[in-house]
Order: C-alpha cells, then structure tokens, then sequence
C-alpha cells in the first residue's frame, strides 16, 4: 500500500508533492480504478486527468470570524489541509477535514473511473467528464454531475442533486434522493428505465413520454402487537411510469422539492 499525506510533511514511497498537490501513481495504470474520498468539511470537485495516476489538490476553509475575540487582539487562522491518499491496488482512498477544521478537494482522477463521494457538511459535490459508477453522497449540500457517463447513486439530506448523463449503462438501476432539495436529472432520450418516482411537497415534470402504472398498491400491514408494539397499516407513496419501453429502475426521491427529467 502507497500512503501520501498533505498538511503533515509525511511522504511516503514514490510521488511528488508541491506545498498543496499530490499526486498518486496507481499500480496497474492500463487497469479500471476506483476513487474513494471521505470528506467532513468542505466541498469536492473532481474531474477527468491523466490515465495513470489521481491527483489531489487541497485548499483549507478558514473559520469565520467569533464574535468573542478579546478587545484589541485578532485570531491568527491556522489552517492545515491535513489529507491523506491511499493506493492499494488501482484503489485510491482519500480522507481529509475534521471536526475543527475543512478542506476543499480538487481531484483528478482517470477518466474511465469509478467513485465513492461522501461529504458532510459546508461543501457541495460536482464531478465533470468521468465515465464510471459514480457514487455520490453529500449531508448537508448540493450534488452536480456534469456530462457524465456509466451510473449513478446520488443522495443529499439538504441539498439539491443536478445530474447531466451523456451515456447511461444498460440495464443498470439507478437512485438520485435528497430530502429537501430539488431533483434535475438530464439522461438520453433513448435510455430505456421504469420509473419509481416521490415527492411529499413538490411536482413532477418531465419531457419523456412517460407511460404512467396504475396504482395497484396493496395496503403494508406491520404486525408487532405480541411483542408488545403496535399495529400498523401504510400505503406505497411511491408513483410508477415507464419509458420507451422500460428497462432498469430509476428512482427519483425528494421529500421537499419538485423532480425534473429532462430527455437529452
């Protein structure tokens, strides 16, 4: 295992390094790789590099301003990027921020690439140009995909989810859910999908000729009054359509805000 670290002048094994970059050599250049970044604080952008290595670049979030500075003196921000890069096998692991500090990544990763995304707060996530199963998953922010290509899993607590798909992978189920945020998904006007479609307070639009199902929903009985529970009766919220045909499922989730689906 390669193990590269920014923010603690520790290197390790064959890379190279400026005051905020590193730059990650996978072990089978010519092979698939997979990009995981953790992130507490702050945003990630990635987009599509060279073929042989992923390269990280990480700029620190300065705390605002407290209100109980003592009269005539000023708070000296330290700010440490404190990342670390892993490689094992073509998988690069990428952990930074914590708790009392941020970091905003800026990463480059081959363009025929898988993702795992998971930030937590103050950051958003944008990915541009990768062609991989891209797993993308923000707390508290906003999620944008632009021109990518393969699959996605997107999901945000707060945040709105953006989605631009210039190829989709066949029969491949897909998931895009926020709880309060909009949801724009753009995908081909060929892509063949069933569609699992909710919202609480919002709308649905979209430029598809959707085939709506009907509603033949059966009443979801949960049982657990003999171990001392209760007794509980629900109804399917969830609304199904099709188009050109159906295919995979593709789920569109959002508890406060509408659903675009746009045909590309």
């Amino acid at each position: 295992m390669q193990v590269f670290k920014l923010g603690s002048a520790v290197l390790m094994c064959c890379a190279t390094m400026t005051a905020q970059q590193i730059k990650v050599p996978l072990s089978s250049p010519g092979q698939p790789a997979t990009v995981k970044v953790s992130l507490m604080n702050g945003s990630i952008a990635v987009t599509a590099g060279a073929a042989g290595e992923v390269v990280v670049e990480a700029s620190g979030r300065a705390a605002r301003e407290r209100a109980d500075v003592p009269t005539g003196m000023h708070r000296l921000d330290v700010s440490s990027a404190g990342v670390e890069a892993r490689e094992d096998h073509n998988v690069v692991s990428i952990d930074g921020g914590t708790y009392s500090g941020s970091s905003n990544l800026a990463i480059q990763v081959p363009p025929n690439c898988s993702l795992q995304l998971k930030s937590m707060n103050g950051g958003h996530i944008e990915v541009t140009g990768i062609n991989g199963e891209i797993e993308a998953s923000n707390l508290n922010g906003a999620v944008a995909l632009k021109n990518v290509s393969g699959s996605a899993v997107v999901s945000s607590q707060n945040g709105d989810i953006t989605v631009s798909m210039d190829k989709v992978t066949p029969n491949k189920p897909m998931s895009f859910t926020t709880m309060n945020g909009r949801i724009d998904v753009t995908i081909p006007g060929d892509t063949k999908a069933r569609l699992r479609l909710k919202t609480d307070h919002g709308e649905v639009f979209s430029d598809f000729d959707v085939k709506m199902e009907p509603d033949t929903s059966k009443p979801i009985v949960e049982e657990n009054r003999g171990q001392g529970g209760k007794y509980r009766i629900r109804m399917d919220k969830n609304v199904y359509g099709s188009i050109n045909g159906g295919g995979p499922e593709l789920r569109f989730e959002t508890m406060n805000g509408s659903i675009l689906i746009h045909k590309k």
